[in-house]
C-alpha cells in the first residue's frame, strides 16, 4: 500500500486555490498566497508529482449532448462480483462505477444521448454481463450539486471561510444548453482533458490557430461554463475513506426545500433529483463511520420532509472517467 504524503498548511492552501482555478499561474499563486514564484511552483509541482492532485477539464456533459443521465443498482451472484465489475468497466457510457454494501453489490453511473439509447443499454449491453440477476434504474432529473472539491469542503468542515472574492467550488454547470460548439471547440476541449495545464501557444499549435484565437476561445469556454478546469485532490490522502450514497424518499411538497437545504452541507458532493425509488439521491463523503452516523442523525434528519432513507456503503471504487467527456464522443473527429 503506497503510504499517504504529509500535507502541511501550505500544501492544502495550494490545494484549494488550485481547486477553484487549476490554470492558475505560480505567479497568481505566490502572490495569493505570500510566498515567492519559485517557491509556489516547486511545491504545487510536488503536489503533481506525488499524486496528491491533478489538473483536469471536466465538461459541461448537458452540452455535449448527454441529456439522459441514470444511476443504476445491479445484484450480482457473489461468485460474479469482480467478473462483473470487470465487464462493466469497458463500457463507454458507464463514469463511475462503485462495488457497495446494501440493497445493491454494484452502482453504475451512466451518461447517453437519449434514452432510446439508455433503453439499449439496459436491454441488450447490460444483459450480456455475467452473474446480474436484477437492475434498479432512477434517472436523473436535475444535477443540483456536483463537486470534486475534497480539500474546500475540508476547510468548510472546521468553521473557515473562503476567501473573499473567489468563486465556490460547488457553483454549477450552467444548464444552457443553447451554446452549441463547433468542430475546434471539440478539440481544443479533448486537448484540455489529455492536459489542461498545457500552455495556450501548444494548443494554438495543435489547433493550427493563433495564440490569441485560442486564447478568446478557451476564455469563452471557461466564462460560459463549458468546461471547468480545476484540481482534483485525491480524497483518501485528505482522510475521506468512507463514501456512501443515500436515497431520500421526501414528501412531495418539500422536496425542493430538501434539496436547498441539502446543497449547502459541505460533506455532500452530489445532490441530484431523481424519478424511481427515491426523490433525491446524494453521495456523501466522511472521514470514519461515527462521521456518518452524526450526518445521518444530525443534518439529515434535521432536513424538513424526508420521511425514510437508504443508506449504501461504496466498498471500492473500481471506475471514474468524468475527466474525458469530450474524448468519449464518437463520429466527432
Amino acid at each position: 500500500m503506497a503510504v499517504k504524503p504529509d500535507l502541511d498548511s501550505l500544501d492544502l492552501m495550494i490545494l484549494g486555490e488550485m481547486e477553484i482555478d487549476g490554470r492558475r499561474s505560480a505567479s497568481s499563486l505566490a502572490k495569493n498566497l505570500g510566498i515567492s514564484r519559485a517557491y509556489a511552483g516547486r511545491r504545487l509541482q510536488r503536489l503533481l508529482d506525488q499524486q496528491v492532485t491533478r489538473i483536469v477539464a471536466f465538461t459541461n456533459p448537458l452540452v455535449l449532448g448527454y441529456q439522459t443521465v441514470a444511476i443504476i443498482g445491479i445484484q450480482v451472484l457473489p461468485s460474479e462480483i469482480n467478473r462483473a465489475a470487470q465487464a462493466l468497466s469497458q463500457y463507454p457510457n458507464i463514469y463511475l462505477m462503485l462495488i457497495t454494501a446494501g440493497q445493491q453489490d454494484i452502482i453504475i453511473w451512466t451518461m447517453f444521448q437519449s434514452p432510446s439509447h439508455l433503453s439499449e443499454f439496459l436491454c441488450s449491453e447490460l444483459g450480456a454481463v455475467p452473474g446480474i440477476t436484477s437492475t434498479e434504474t432512477m434517472m436523473i432529473l436535475e444535477m443540483r450539486k456536483l463537486s470534486f472539491s475534497f480539500v474546500t469542503a475540508a476547510t468548510v468542515e472546521k468553521g473557515s471561510q473562503l476567501k473573499a472574492g473567489t468563486v465556490s467550488p460547488f457553483q454549477q454547470f450552467s444548464t444552457d444548453t443553447k451554446v452549441e460548439l463547433d468542430k475546434p471547440d471539440l478539440i481544443m476541449l479533448k486537448e484540455l482533458e489529455k492536459d489542461a495545464r498545457q500552455p495556450i501557444s501548444e494548443l494554438a499549435r495543435k489547433m493550427g490557430t493563433s495564440r490569441a484565437s485560442a486564447s478568446h476561445r478557451l476564455q469563452r469556454l471557461l466564462e460560459t461554463q463549458l468546461t471547468r478546469i480545476v484540481a482534483f485532490t485525491n480524497p483518501f490522502i485528505l482522510g475521506y475513506n468512507f463514501f456512501s450514497l443515500i436515497g431520500i424518499k421526501v414528501s412531495p411538497g418539500q422536496i425542493e426545500a430538501a434539496v436547498e437545504r441539502l446543497c449547502i452541507f459541505p460533506d455532500l458532493f452530489m445532490v441530484a433529483k431523481t424519478a424511481g425509488r427515491y426523490d433525491i439521491i446524494v453521495w456523501a463523503v466522511f472521514k470514519t463511520p461515527l462521521d456518518l452516523s452524526a450526518f445521518l442523525m444530525g443534518e439529515l434528519a434535521q432536513t424538513p420532509g424526508i420521511t425514510s432513507t437508504d443508506t449504501i456503503i461504496a466498498l471500492e471504487l473500481r471506475k471514474m472517467s468524468f475527466m474525458y467527456l469530450a474524448s468519449s464522443l464518437r463520429g466527432e473527429e
